[in-house]
């Protein structure tokens, strides 16, 4: 499976941990508890042995977008 474009993912936060998650709802990237922390997930560097939490809706036909609100950091997949 090839990686997703970086394009392809938004920013969450705590101001403590981030995550990237990509438009299919798959958390790619995450350091827990701190930024400087260990990756729980890094898909995004080696799909095989990275590791990645997906939340995702089922079945064919679905679209999906992701931008952050207006003037926020709050990210609408």
């Amino acid at each position: 499976q090839a990686f997703p474009e970086i394009a392809d993912h938004g920013l969450i936060g705590d101001l403590q941990s981030v995550a990237l998650v990509s438009t299919t709802g798959t958390i790619d990237w995450f350091c827990a508890p701190r930024f400087d922390s260990p990756a729980v997930f890094s898909s995004l560097l080696d799909r095989e042995k990275g590791g990645s939490f997906s939340i995702r809706a089922e079945g064919d036909g679905m679209r999906v977008k992701q931008m952050y609100f207006p003037q926020t950091a709050v990210l609408i997949t």
